[in-house]
């Protein structure tokens, strides 16, 4: 086996290049500018004036304000925020067998706070890693296994098997990179590369039986068996990796494209266009001045604008001459159809409160066809995280038929509103056959009510009676019954 154990699966060498674009494309203007020329090509004017050699040439000084003047549209961002939260606008049902209710991640999460932050990957890049894992020094009745996730980036070298060899093919080699940053004596950092290396059986072989085995080496050092330990717990161990690979809509180890890799692709479009009609028109204000007649020497020096002035002899004249309008319009029309089309794959394909009114076999359809990549996204997440609970209940001797994660998936309705429900209830009087308590139940669904539908009739019933009794009060007290004289007044 090679000793260089940051050797990369192809598959993963192929697809970096879209994560890179995607976690860039997240983060926003700044990341994006900080890449430079892999998205804003210099113009061919500042090469030649020395921006690929010197940041302080006149290339490098015109390509820093190109740059600067650029606007990068943050859709990306909008779009999975939007998508988180419509994923998570109810929580999870998860089950799990008692003993494993207090189960966590390694950063003190719950489990739907856990498939909250695979959801999140599962956008941007479609796809992450879920691993279980022992507690290194256990205390006495706290060694319950928690779960660890590892972005893309870091999950760099895999192995279930050739596809003739083993049939089920089984997860036999996972590779992870853990190279971090240590805090050294002095309160410095030092980067130190690492790798924690997920075997089954023997790892010099492709073998798909076997003690589950892991272990941590660092760069150049030499890979043999004494390094690997086989975690147990309680004297127990497992027969499979305790790992997930979970992608965009299934959770092989193949990999998929991000969900949302045409909008990220599209964003560097529109921030290419965005630097070009910018540069246009900075150009618009940048006349040049020429004089004609003037006998003006090198050094001399003109001043132009209010308050100064330029003496030229009889017959002399000066003029401005400068970068013509020609296709700002175009430009702009461009970059107007462009984010049109970036919004529509993005959040406010989903924001039905801004649009007009239409109709609801439109709005659904409109709707669905947005989230069908949602659901899948929810059913990968949710069951790439049921495997990892099935394989730590049975590595902790409880029963992985009572784990069950079932994602949220009601984020393609359409929103319940005062006047739908208008139109409901006048359906329902005109013969339309449905129920109030299904009714009901749909308003309980949308958490319009928190009551049962038997307590919402009492309520109900109480208010109707309020509305149609007056209650007593010093006007109305007496109402209807001859009026009293007043005290010491005259009797009628």
């Amino acid at each position: 086996m090679s000793n260089k154990l940051a050797a990369e699966h192809p598959e993963f060498t192929e697809s970096k290049p879209d994560w890179i674009l995607m976690r860039d494309a997240y983060k926003g203007e700044r990341r994006v500018k900080s890449k430079t020329t892999l998205y804003l090509p210099a113009t061919a004017s500042q090469v030649l004036d020395g921006q690929k050699t010197s940041a302080s040439s006149a290339g490098g000084i015109a390509y820093a304000a190109y740059i600067m003047r650029a606007r990068f549209p943050n859709y990306t961002r909008e779009a999975v925020q939007m998508a988180i939260g419509m994923m998570h606008s109810q929580p999870p049902e998860i089950s799990l067998p008692k003993a494993m209710e207090g189960l966590r991640s390694n950063k003190g999460e719950d489990l739907p706070t856990l498939l909250r932050r695979i959801n999140f990957e599962q956008l941007i890049t479609g796809r992450l890693g879920l691993m279980a894992d022992l507690p290194t020094n256990p205390v006495a009745g706290e060694d319950l296994p928690y779960l660890v996730t590892y972005i893309t980036e870091r999950l760099i070298n895999w192995d279930d098997g050739t596809v003739e060899g083993l049939v089920p093919q089984v997860l036999n080699l996972v590779v992870l990179d853990e190279t971090e940053y240590v805090r050294q004596a002095d309160y410095s950092w030092k980067k130190e590369d690492k790798y924690r290396i997920l075997v089954i059986g023997d790892p010099l072989e492709n073998e798909s039986k076997g003690v589950y085995q892991q272990g941590m080496i660092t760069e150049g050092e030499r890979f043999a068996d004494p390094t690997l330990v086989a975690p147990s717990w309680r004297g127990r161990t497992l027969d499979k990796v305790p790992f997930a690979i979970i992608n965009s809509a299934d959770i092989t180890s193949s990999t998929d494209e991000p969900a949302l890799l045409d909008l990220g692709q599209l964003c560097m479009t529109i921030y290419r266009g965005e630097a070009d009609y910018r540069q246009n028109l900075f150009m618009q204000g940048q006349d040049t001045l020429i004089t004609i007649g003037g006998n003006f020497d090198g050094d001399d020096t003109i001043r132009t604008g209010a308050g100064s002035r330029i003496d030229l002899p009889m017959g002399g004249d000066a003029k401005y001459a400068g970068v013509t309008s020609q296709g700002l319009s175009e430009q702009r029309e461009s970059l107007g159809r462009l984010e049109s089309r970036a919004s529509s794959m993005g959040a406010q394909t989903l924001d039905t409160t801004s649009r007009e009114r239409e109709s609801g076999n439109s709005l659904r359809i409109r709707i669905a066809a947005r989230t069908a990549d949602m659901g899948q996204i929810a059913d990968a997440g949710a069951k790439g995280l049921e495997n990892v609970l099935k394989m730590t209940a049975e590595w902790i001797d409880e029963d992985p038929d009572e784990v069950s994660v079932k994602p949220n998936k009601e984020f393609g309705e359409m929103p319940l509103t005062g006047q739908s429900m208008v139109e409901m209830a006048t359906a329902r009087n005109a013969g339309w056959p449905i129920s109030a308590r299904s009714l009901h139940e749909l308003s309980f669904a949308r958490r319009i009510t928190t009551r049962t539908f038997e307590e919402e009739m009492a309520e109900a019933e109480k208010e109707k009676d309020s509305i149609f009794k007056p209650a007593e009060t010093a006007d109305n007290a007496g109402a209807g019954q001859p009026a009293k004289p007043a005290e010491g007044g005259d009797k009628l």
